[in-house]
């Protein structure tokens, strides 16, 4: 391995370690939350608000980021996300409040965004076009490897040391990511002087923030009040950007480019209908078969393994055959593992839910993976920091989109249930979001394989 090879290896660790440590840190925080929850008195809503600050804040930056990168450069950004996500995750270790580990997990979310925003930009600039997909897969890996270590960590780590030592491990990772892409990474800065707006962000940032947050909080009347206000909101940012001359979202391009936003479309639809499987499936085998946690919990190491180990693949397909049609395929598999699910009752074997387990992992592998390629392909060297913000955008908002449609037919079915307290009760509402969530998987297969067919 010559120099050049190795330094494009160390980078696309870096990236993968930044990738790595979000979902890893959602899996052990949802094993530890009992006990942090104890620890500060926390009521149901404040433990749900410490998993959905992060979330709150990292995909309301993340376009912005994205577009800056464009014309400041990507590797301070992502050094700067890596040194915040460091920072803040050494202070929710040593937080002595609620107060301050809720500031805390924002921060992270910020620091996040910082690194998640350009990662996609970053990665496709350290690989020669031909090896895009591959290197995809390879970053896939290690989020999948968060999805599946993440509950046993913070398991073990939450027994036998402390929920504290959950984060310091995070800071540890955050200021390995910024050594190897600081000695790594050789960016070539952009040749543009100009920075996009105050505004752009004054308009953009609240109204995701209101979105998601709205979103988050259904059924009610001022979660549903707070959502106008946000798509308001929205639509005067888009106005905005029409007519700026240094657009964050140049709408413009967008319109003119139907394979982008067409693909941006089918991930949004995509991660709706897988983002909250791993949960559905858990409170499946808990509430209506009384499987114990850690039971539960290894039973569900199955998909992410499965994701894991089949997003190399993935990639690679991806580049040797279209990446939206790739993306497709995985979609409609994934749809028929969702609906599959349908068909679960309080007899069901733990082998069927294995083998519907490979099935969800191998679709949501040929999904991901080449819908990244397809997005992140479609667009000229110039925007592609708007792309990789975009895309991240609309992933974190496929996500709480899976997250409030869960929320509110569980709130529908169950009332004011806790979840840990339901029983044979909520399997008609696990199975009207496995029908929702199987169709929206069709549906982005339709999106995606049209995608296709509109690339120049």
């Amino acid at each position: 391995m010559d120099a050049a090879e190795r330094r494009s290896l160390e980078a696309q660790i870096a990236v993968g370690l930044a990738s790595f440590l979000t979902p890893f840190l959602y899996g052990a925080l949802s094993v530890a939350m009992p006990t942090i929850g104890r620890a500060f008195s926390f009521s149901a809503r404040e433990m749900a608000m410490v998993m959905m600050v992060h979330l709150l804040f990292s995909t309301s930056c993340m376009l912005p980021v994205g577009r800056a990168s464009d014309f400041i450069g990507r590797k301070g950004l992502f050094m700067a996300g890596s040194v915040l996500f460091s920072v803040s995750s050494l202070t929710a270790g040593l937080a002595d409040s609620a107060g301050v580990l809720l500031f805390a997990r924002a921060l992270q979310g910020v620091g996040d965004a910082l690194t998640f925003g350009v990662s996609g930009a970053i990665l496709v600039t350290i690989v020669p076009p031909e090896r895009t997909g591959r290197a995809i897969g390879f970053n896939l890996s290690f989020i999948f490897a968060g999805l599946a270590l993440g509950p046993l960590a913070g398991g073990a780590l939450t027994s036998w040391l402390s929920w504290r030592v959950i984060f310091y491990l995070s800071a540890a990772a955050g200021v390995a990511a910024f050594a190897l892409i600081f000695r790594s990474y050789q960016e070539v800065r952009p040749q543009r002087s100009q920075t996009v707006g105050y505004a752009d962000t004054a308009l953009f940032i609240p109204a995701m923030l209101g979105l998601i947050l709205g979103l988050s909080v259904q059924p009610s009347w001022w979660g549903a009040a707070l959502s106008a206000a946000a798509g308001v909101l929205l639509w005067r940012f888009v106005k905005f950007q029409e007519g700026h001359a240094n657009p964050m979202v140049d709408v413009g391009y967008i319109r003119r480019n139907p394979a982008f936003a067409l693909a941006n479309v089918a991930s949004v639809l995509g991660y709706a209908a897988a983002f909250s499987t791993s949960f559905l499936l858990s409170l499946f085998l808990q509430s209506v078969q009384g499987m114990a946690p850690h039971d539960a919990g290894y039973l569900l190491l199955v998909q992410p393994t499965v994701q894991a180990l089949a997003s190399p693949l993935a990639g690679r397909l991806s580049d040797m055959a279209h990446p939206a049609r790739v993306s497709a395929v995985g979609l409609v598999v994934l749809g028929a593992g969702l609906l599959m699910l349908t068909g679960n009752g309080s007899d069901t074997t733990t082998l069927w839910i294995v083998g519907v387990q490979v099935v969800l992992g191998l679709g949501f592998s040929l999904f991901v993976s080449p819908n990244f390629n397809a997005i992140m392909s479609s667009v000229d060297p110039a925007h592609k920091g708007m792309a990789s913000g975009f895309m991240s955008t609309m992933r974190g908002m496929g996500m709480c989109l899976s997250l409030s449609v869960t929320g509110l037919l569980l709130a529908l079915v169950l009332g004011e249930a806790h979840t840990g307290q339901t029983g044979p009760e909520a399997l008609p509402a696990l199975k009207s979001c496995f029908i929702i969530f199987g169709l929206s998987a069709l549906a982005a297969a339709a999106v995606s394989w049209r995608a296709a067919r509109q690339t120049r």
